[in-house]
């Protein structure tokens, strides 16, 4: 006698879908308790953070274009300048260097005046 084959299908509970500014809105208000808390407690700011990434990611919205940068793109912890990282302008090279003392790496985003303003300073 052959099994009975059939699968299951689980289906995934479908909660209270919220508008792209809500999520934002959840987000960003993570990110600034994370802000805050980071100089006293490290651990529930990078819980708050964590939470807002994982929110983030699950609902493949855009990360507000400011704390994009805030997160390290090695070991993807939240990053406070003076608490966890360094930050340094290094201007023979146009590069901002953020180093994490978590994991010891060394990010570089390049940065350049715009041309406009480069003529205004010297006039």
């Amino acid at each position: 006698m052959p099994k009975n084959t059939k699968r299951k299908r689980f289906h995934r509970n479908k909660s209270l879908t919220l508008s792209e500014r809500d999520i934002e809105h959840q987000v960003i208000q993570l990110l600034e308790k994370a802000d805050k808390i980071i100089q006293s407690d490290i651990d529930l700011a990078q819980n708050y953070a964590n939470q807002a990434k994982r929110i983030q990611m699950k609902t493949r919205a855009r990360f507000p274009s400011q704390w994009k940068k805030r997160f390290c793109k090695h070991c993807k912890s939240f990053l406070y300048p003076g608490v966890n990282c360094r930050v340094r302008l290094s201007s023979s090279n146009k590069r901002l260097v953020i180093k994490c003392f978590h994991c010891n790496q060394y990010s570089r985003i390049p940065y350049h005046n715009k041309e406009g303003n480069s003529e205004r300073i010297n006039q």
